[in-house]
């Protein structure tokens, strides 16, 4: 659920683009093996802050999606409501990797925003 839902692929795939990642991961063991192998610009634990919070949000959109039959109006949502609850987690980072965060924060929110617009001019 968490890597092969078509959501979560776009999650996924859209990180790695922001990263510079090499493709999108998966399962849990290909996201270990290939995007905390130091081969990204940020360092492992900042990557699995963010893994952190865009599980926690995919699982809990799931969740909405199954049981409360509450879907989101576009896939772009769960990226911006992964990158507010990591806001609110931010405090907890050491001001360097705070610093870091916001810098990617901000690339990831400019490309889901570009990704939105482009799916609202094909419509």
């Amino acid at each position: 659920m968490l890597f092969k839902c078509p959501l979560a692929r776009l999650v996924w795939c859209i990180i790695g683009e922001t990263f510079h990642l090499d493709g999108c991961p998966v399962n849990l063991l290909e996201f270990s093996g290939s995007w905390l192998q130091g081969k990204g610009p940020l360092p492992a634990n900042l990557l699995i802050f963010f893994f952190a919070g865009f599980a926690w949000t995919l699982w809990t959109t799931r969740n909405k999606m199954a049981i409360e039959k509450h879907f989101p109006k576009a896939p772009t949502d769960v990226i911006y409501v992964a990158l507010s609850l990591m806001q609110k987690w931010s405090i907890m980072l050491k001001e360097g990797e705070r610093k870091r965060f916001m810098q990617v924060n901000d690339a990831i929110h400019e490309l889901a925003k570009d990704l939105q617009d482009q799916c609202c001019d094909a419509y």
